[in-house]
């Protein structure tokens, strides 16, 4: 008999034998269907889904599907290793096929690659394991964290700082960054607002600072700059970006300069100047206690508002013996906080026996000066009368010297 007909007889009962075999049993497979993402990414998630198909011409009962997870994998919380499928008809294959699914974390400090995921199949008392090949990239993150000031005062140069964090597991190179706000409320001083990194390790932070002002025309209130970082895919090289915000506030306190202003009576009044670049809210000037002095009526004098630049006067009935008195500014600033300063006052140029009248031992320049003026006044006017006098004697006395008889000699 020729050899390639006894080979097609075999076959053919073997086909035929497996056949019956498979057809008086349940035969089961698993494959992985997917995986997502693809690749999974170091120190995220990814789900798998398994599929198991029988090929059989019996059904399978209460087959059990268990993984058995290893590095760089664990199931999520929540997850369970083990699944009962309750049955599985005969010939149930491709898109008929069961697939049950596992969320697994991945360790944050795996390296780009592929790993093995090992399932089992339990049937009957037997136990089949499978292997399956889940593939990782590197995680590359870095996050843009704005520190330093986020109260910026208007006019005044002050330092802008931000730090860039690589929290991912991959190198990154050739990094830029740079801000800008679209209303040019805050502008860098003496550069651009574009800096570059050549290179950040795993783990390692470089801190940007910039010199800044806020723009004294800026209404207060928050601003948002925008933040770029670029740089390269340590996997494939193309370029990335990411983009996100940070507020800054404009405005906050002020500062107040306060002078003696006069003296009337028992009444002493001060002068009260903004000078600092914010509005002040709320003003309210008081005379906290202290020693050596005495109010006699309101220790509080409410002012209102005060806008940089502008000044007003508080008075009160003072007494006491002092030189300097305190006072204390309370006022709400453009972020609605209260704000409490304390100024001292000097009062050298005040009776320190009691604030209301002047020292009447020593008299001022002025005074000295007025003095000798009205002297010099009332001496002149003396010397004019006596030479008056002295011109109507010397009239009188002439006339007389010519109207008088002239006795003849004998």
């Amino acid at each position: 008999m020729n050899k390639a007909i006894v080979l097609l007889i075999i076959l053919s009962l073997a086909c035929t034998f497996t056949h019956a075999v498979i057809g008086d049993s349940s035969v089961l497979s698993l494959t992985l269907v997917n995986q997502d993402p693809d690749p999974a990414s170091a120190g995220g998630e990814v789900e798998v889904r398994i599929g198991i198909e029988n090929s059989g011409g019996q059904p399978a009962d209460n087959v059990v599907i268990e993984l058995a997870p290893e590095y760089p994998f664990t199931l999520v919380p929540g997850q369970n290793a083990t699944q009962v499928i309750s049955r599985i008809d005969s010939y149930q294959e491709d898109e008929d096929m069961k697939i049950i699914k596992y969320k697994l974390k991945i360790d944050q400090s795996a390296s780009k690659g592929t790993y093995e995921l090992k399932v089992k199949q339990l049937l009957n008392g037997a136990t089949i394991t499978k292997t399956f090949l889940v593939d990782l990239k590197s995680k590359e993150s870095v996050e843009v964290i704005h520190i330093d000031k986020t109260t910026l005062i208007p006019g005044q140069e002050s330092d802008l700082m931000f730090i860039i964090n690589n929290v991912g597991n991959a190198p990154l190179s050739d990094l830029s960054f740079r801000w800008e706000n679209t209303d040019n409320a805050v502008l860098p001083v003496g550069s651009d607002n574009t800096r570059y990194i050549k290179n950040l390790d795993v783990g390692d932070s470089v801190e940007i600072q910039y010199s800044v002002i806020a723009d004294t025309n800026m209404d207060p209130g928050l601003y948002k700059l925008n933040l770029y970082l670029n740089y390269d895919d340590p996997i494939n090289g193309t370029p990335k970006q990411i983009s996100t915000i940070a507020g800054v506030y404009i405005g906050g306190k002020t500062d107040f300069e306060v002078s003696f202003s006069d003296t009337s009576g028992t009444e002493t009044s001060f002068s009260i100047a903004n000078v600092g670049s914010n509005p002040a809210y709320s003003v309210t000037v008081s005379v906290p206690d202290q020693k050596g002095v005495r109010v006699t009526g309101s220790k509080s004098s409410i002012i209102g508002n005060l806008n940089n630049g502008d000044y007003t006067v508080a008075s009160f009935e003072l007494g006491g013996t002092i030189q300097t008195l305190n006072l204390q500014i309370a006022y709400t600033d453009t972020m609605g906080i209260r704000q409490t300063v304390m100024k001292d006052v000097e009062l050298n140029n005040m009776n320190t026996s009691a604030f209301g009248s002047r020292t009447a031992t020593s008299p001022t320049a002025t005074e000295s000066f007025n003095r000798t003026r009205t002297t010099q006044s009332n001496n002149s006017y003396i010397w004019g009368i006596a030479g008056i006098v002295i011109f109507i004697v010397a009239i009188v006395g002439y006339k007389y010297y010519k109207t008088r008889p002239i006795k003849k000699k004998t």
